[in-house]
């Protein structure tokens, strides 16, 4: 199974969770973890208690009370919805509050938690599926897709795997030195406050999501851009007016991997030369330092890739910045990129080409096209892209460019910016709730 396929189901495990949440503090997952073997090539934990502290949710104990916001979401979710969240309430099921753990290892994904009464938990998974838990020799239980053994549960989330026993008797009895706790990233997915926080092998994911030559083609990539890069940490909050999510990419050390590109910060200043206002805006880098490495790449690949991009990018060496508006197929585009004094005529060409007009403002090279406008403010824009090596500041409304179209309910805004962190570099997502003070998953939560 593809991992991108496991994100629907990701969801839904999280869902049989997080509603269990009224207080924001750190989980001791720590025993869920030590059954997450060191070969683990994914592990991703959910804070249940720190999440959706703004629901207005109850929890007395085991039992869990859902605010009137949570009860009228029930009530308008779709019957295969509405039956996910009543199980997520249903005080009956045995599961225990605290917080859940997934993993991926042998080619399989298992959801797996803690359970406060293991007799309310498979009586209500036999009621759930129609079938009865068989007992095997090693004192595991299974019906269908889920496991019991002691008070644990495991899920499988793989749709046609099956799930062995042996294996789950292993996972139950592994000793500390043999868990994921012993790995780089152990403690810090144990003591990291993070609503969700995750990590993963980059040779699993491409595996998993491309074909030989495609994977191929970006282990390279991956070994270009990054020394010694291995696998990637991400973690995702949900606060009130937004929701934030990270990445990096680390080495073997479980350290920040250090990134291969001489890359620079972008000029705020330069970008506040680009109107009043905008729906979107980009910028970036070019420097012939940078324009030589990219020249390298594309020789190591025979040449091909980028063509003669030392002579078409002649004397660019600065920020290229690009505000707009309108839908992708009829743009109003506003433009800047920075020289030594003088581009290539190539360059002027092609850009003239694409975006209309194009002038010299001393050794800025400027292009327009039509008349830029939008929600966004562009001094606000480029103030959030301050320090960073490259960034997307985007209106709601344009999320269907980018391929989110039905992420913008509810929000007004979205970032993409890529930072340094360390000698490596982080990858930072945001979005803002059009509400400022509601918790940004009860707003994806009203707009599922």
């Amino acid at each position: 199974m593809k991992l991108k396929n496991l994100l629907p189901l990701l969801l839904v495990a999280f869902g049989l969770m997080f509603f269990n949440s009224c207080k924001k503090e750190t989980v001791d997952v720590t025993d869920l973890l030590k059954s997450v073997p060191s070969s683990a090539s994914g592990v991703v934990v959910f804070n249940v208690e720190g999440l959706l502290s703004d629901t207005g949710c109850k929890i007395n104990g085991h039992e869990v009370t859902p605010s009137k916001e949570i009860e009228q979401i029930i009530s308008k979710a779709s019957t295969v919805n509405q039956k996910d969240f009543l199980m997520i309430f249903d005080g009956s099921t045995g599961i225990e509050p605290k917080g859940a753990v997934v993993f991926y290892d042998t080619n399989k994904a298992f959801l797996t938690v803690a359970l406060y009464d293991v007799e309310k938990f498979t009586n209500f998974i036999e009621q759930k599926s129609g079938a009865t838990f068989a007992s095997e020799s090693n004192g595991v239980k299974i019906c269908g897709n889920v496991a019991v053994k002691g008070a644990q549960a495991w899920l499988c989330l793989t749709p046609g795997k099956r799930l062995d026993p042996d294996a789950i008797d292993s996972y139950s009895k592994l000793q500390p030195s043999q868990s994921f706790l012993v790995s780089p990233l152990g403690e810090n997915l144990l003591t990291d406050e993070s609503d969700i926080r995750g990590w993963i092998m980059l040779n699993t994911y491409f595996s998993q999501n491309l074909d030989r030559s495609n994977r191929t083609m970006a282990s390279l990539g991956l070994g270009m851009l990054f020394e010694n890069g291995e696998s990637m940490k991400f973690k995702v909050d949900f606060k009130k007016g937004e929701l934030e999510m990270e990445t990096v990419i680390l080495n073997d050390q479980g350290k920040p991997a250090k990134f291969q590109l001489p890359m620079e910060k972008v000029d705020v200043a330069t970008l506040k030369t680009l109107g009043t206002s905008c729906q979107g805006m980009m910028a970036f880098t070019l420097t012939p330092k940078l324009v030589k490495k990219f020249q390298e790449i594309g020789d190591t690949f025979g040449g091909a890739l980028f063509g003669d991009i030392n002579d078409f990018l002649k004397n660019v060496d600065g920020t290229v910045g690009v505000t707009a508006s309108g839908n992708i197929d009829n743009e109003d585009i506003n433009g800047v990129v920075t020289t030594k004094g003088d581009v290539s005529q190539e360059l002027k060409g092609k850009i003239s080409e694409l975006f209309g007009s194009i002038s010299m403002d001393g050794k800025l090279l400027r292009f327009s096209k039509g008349s830029v406008s939008g929600n966004l403010s562009v001094d606000e824009c480029a103030d959030a892209l301050k320090g960073c090596y490259f960034g997307i500041v985007v209106d709601a409304e344009q999320f269907s460019q980018i391929g989110v179209g039905s992420f913008a309910q509810g929000f007004k805004s979205g970032e993409v910016l890529l930072k340094p962190e360390g000698q490596g570099i982080e990858l930072e997502i945001e979005a803002k709730t059009i509400n400022e003070k509601e918790n940004a998953l009860m707003t994806i939560l009203r707009n599922i």
